[in-house]
């Protein structure tokens, strides 16, 4: 007894040319070449364009994270620029080197803090954009880092 049915489909000629010539290279049976295809098919395998679509859509998620993420970047930044830049003061030449060298010890300071707080796997974003509630922090219980000696605070 037979375990397999035979089926005659009709194909194009160009179609017929391109299985045999893949049958070939890759040396198996068209029988079993085209069983694969119809399993494939009648499966409801996905396809790819479906996979490409759906990869598609997770990255252009994540690209909008991203542009959300420098924007959030991008106005902290500005705001600080405004504060330092409102509270600079004027210096003359003797007061310039010295606060030349102290900006040298707070930039490392710096450095060392943002090393610090990239290590922890809580971000800056995460903590301005709150997704689940959209509040105003208060300020009694936050409390800042201590800055470094000489920094004037």
């Amino acid at each position: 007894m037979r375990t397999r049915k035979r089926i005659h489909p009709y194909v194009a000629p160009d179609l017929a040319k391109r299985l045999a010539a893949y049958c070939a290279t890759r040396g198996v049976t068209e029988s079993a070449a085209v069983e694969s295809a119809i399993e494939n098919h009648l499966s409801g395998v996905e396809k790819d364009n479906d996979v490409i679509l759906r990869r598609l859509g997770r990255l252009g998620r994540a690209s909008a994270r991203h542009q959300r993420d420098l924007e959030v970047l991008s106005e902290a930044f500005a705001v600080f620029v405004r504060y330092w830049a409102a509270y600079l003061p004027e210096r003359s030449r003797a007061e310039q080197d010295a606060a030349q060298h102290l900006a040298a010890r707070r930039y490392e300071y710096f450095v060392d803090l943002v090393s610090a707080a990239l290590a922890r796997s809580s971000r800056f974003s995460s903590k301005v954009l709150k997704e689940e509630s959209i509040q105003r922090p208060s300020d009694s219980g936050s409390k800042a880092e201590r800055p470094p000696e000489g920094s004037g605070r």
